[in-house]
C-alpha cells in the first residue's frame, strides 16, 4: 500500500511531468506571437515611413507660407474669446 508521502511524491511527479510537457508549447506560442507582432509593426512602420518621406522632404524645403499650407493653415480657431 501507498502511504501519504508516496501519494505526495506521485502528485509532485505528475505536476512536474505536466509542466515539462506543456513548456515547449508555451514557449513556441510565445515566440510565434512575438514574431507575428514584430512583422506587423515592421510593415506598418514601412508604410508610415514611405508616406512620411514625401511630407518630410516637402516640409524641409518649404518656406513659412508653404509650411502653413502643408499643415492646413496657420490660423487659430475662433473660440469667441479675445486674448
Amino acid at each position: 500500500m501507498f502511504g501519504l508521502l508516496d501519494y505526495l511524491k506521485l502528485g509532485a511527479g505528475a505536476l512536474v511531468g505536466a509542466a515539462l510537457m506543456a513548456a515547449p508549447a508555451y514557449f513556441y506560442g510565445k515566440a510565434a506571437g512575438k514574431s507575428e507582432i514584430t512583422a506587423s509593426l515592421q510593415s506598418d512602420r514601412i508604410t508610415i515611413l514611405k508616406d512620411g518621406t514625401k511630407i518630410d522632404a516637402e516640409a524641409l524645403t518649404a518656406d513659412d507660407t508653404s509650411l502653413c499650407t502643408l499643415l492646413g493653415g496657420c490660423e487659430l480657431p475662433d473660440d469667441g474669446e479675445s486674448r
